[in-house]
């Protein structure tokens, strides 16, 4: 039996079996932070893109991966889910979207009513992603000639991760198009499919309560263009917009395209919409949540086996992502998984 044969066969086991590691505990590697906040782009007069770096303190290059937050976060409001992934050898580029982000919530009020405001404003609907191809674009540049951060990062090997309005912002960056009825000012013809913003040099992603085929983001027409795999995590108690039932969520994963087996989409039990973010360790007041350290540790555990299968290329963390390989990770209120591919 070949090394390489027995390395593969060690690591399908370690996947398998799901008690030889925890793979929601954090990495062997250690997290260095740098801050880019007067960051601009000067094609859209100016528009701040605020990106905060991670990555491991150690040599790379590291696969990269985009987080975008949702509406009313910043780029804090997933740091201890960066950092555990940093932690386990990735770079993590943390967007802020001005728009749609904590300081625009205070302007306007912290209220629903603000909130439902930024999800069906035109302009945010169409800059988020375009903030997105902005970063790469300066990735590329920091790997080339960044002090700090040349070389280190494998733009090649380029993912991303998004919850709800950063949900959305990942699958647009995939191939979906945008619904163009319910923002405004009205886009267009206000009816029908948006823009194709996708850029396909992010080669898989993470949707942290992806949205359904209704108001306000997407049809079903709009999942037909998606061209990465996507993983999507959602829960029975994930409500969506509008006071859409959560399976609203789970049920437009029948109109996703089919990937060879390559999109998952784990759906939780008793998973409320705030229990997929998780600032821990940024010193900022999260919006509480009863049962966030139960989905934690299985959030964590996915999204890492994902982002390997996608970007490091480890066919046994995609065999071991079903509810199987999942079950250890349950705890709580959250007491069952089920997951879905094609």
């Amino acid at each position: 039996m070949s090394f390489r044969l027995i390395v593969s066969l060690a690591f399908l086991s370690v996947h398998l079996l799901g008690n030889s590691t925890d793979l929601s505990d954090v990495g062997p590697m250690r997290v260095q932070s740098l801050e880019f906040a007067g960051l601009v782009d000067k094609a859209r007069g100016d528009r701040r893109v605020p990106v905060k770096v991670h990555y491991p303190d150690a040599t790379g290059p590291f696969p990269v991966i985009v987080v975008s937050h949702g509406a009313g976060g910043n780029w804090d409001t997933h740091l201890a889910q960066i950092r555990h992934l940093v932690s386990h050898g990735y770079v993590a580029l943390s967007v802020e979207h001005v728009g749609s982000n904590t300081e625009k919530l205070r302007q306007t009020g912290i209220s629903l009513r603000s909130l439902t405001q930024m999800i069906y404003d035109a302009g945010e609907v169409i800059a988020r992603p375009v903030d997105i191809h902005f970063v790469i674009d300066q990735a590329q540049e920091w790997n080339r000639g960044d002090a700090t951060l040349k070389g280190r990062m494998k733009l090649g090997n380029l993912g991303m991760l998004g919850h709800s309005f950063g949900a959305y912002t990942t699958m647009v960056i995939g191939g979906m198009r945008p619904a163009l009825d319910w923002i405004r000012p009205i886009l267009g013809s206000g009816k029908g499919l948006g823009p194709d913003l996708r850029d396909g040099r992010v080669r898989c992603g993470v949707a942290l309560s992806p949205q359904g085929a209704n108001e306000p983001f997407f049809h079903e027409e709009s999942f037909a263009s998606l061209r990465m795999p996507l993983m999507g995590i959602s829960g029975t108690l994930d409500r969506q917009q509008n006071e859409l039932p959560a399976e609203t969520r789970y049920q437009a994963f029948d109109y996703w395209p089919t990937a060879q087996g390559q999109h998952r989409f784990v759906w939780l039990a008793n998973a409320k919409h705030l229990d997929f973010t998780d600032s821990s360790g940024s010193g900022q007041i999260a919006r509480p949540s009863p049962t966030r350290a139960d989905v934690q540790p299985l959030v964590k555990a996915a999204t890492l086996m994902y982002f390997d299968a996608c970007l490091r290329d480890d066919r046994s963390a995609l065999a071991a992502l079903n509810a199987e390989g999942l079950r250890p990770y349950l705890r709580g209120a959250v007491n069952s998984v089920e997951v879905k591919s094609k």
